[in-house]
């Protein structure tokens, strides 16, 4: 009766290691750099580096309420070191702060920056933080928000 026991207990601790998920820590996912991608007449922005491809005609929509708002814009794009990915571009009020499921993006946060819009948005990596400057201002941005306001 005892072995029958050990027996189960060992095909149980077999069964629960099987099941775990591999995770790989610590990792860092940051792009040391923003990518400006031109947004093409269909809607979709590429950058080949980065071997990324989306559509962006939806957040176009969002901010712009404007289903061609994306004619001619270009999207500035940045990811942090915890894999989120900031977009912004001329003229858009905020910073839209997006995550990954599979083959999407999922929107986790939409900051607002200003009422009026950005004349000349850049981003950069400043870990722990991603950079937005614009028009003379500079914003600490995570993925929850602005971060000690303006400086």
């Amino acid at each position: 009766m005892a072995y029958k026991k050990i027996i189960l207990l060992v095909f149980t601790g077999i069964i629960i290691t099987s099941c775990s998920t591999l995770t790989l820590t610590p990792a860092e996912f940051g792009w040391p750099i923003e990518g400006v991608l031109k947004v093409d007449n269909k809607g979709f922005v590429k950058e080949d580096r980065g071997a990324i491809l989306f559509d962006t005609k939806a957040l176009f929509l969002e901010e712009m309420q404007d289903s061609l708002g994306y004619a001619g814009k270009t999207l500035r794009v940045i990811r942090n070191h915890e894999g989120f990915y900031f977009m912004t571009a001329v003229d858009f009020k905020n910073v839209y702060v997006f995550g990954v499921d599979k083959n999407s993006f999922v929107l986790e946060n939409k900051i607002e920056i200003n009422e009026t819009g950005l004349k000349n948005p850049a981003f950069n990596q400043r870990k722990p933080f991603v950079e937005l400057i614009d028009d003379g201002k500079t914003y600490k941005l995570t993925s929850e928000g602005i971060d000690e306001g303006e400086k």
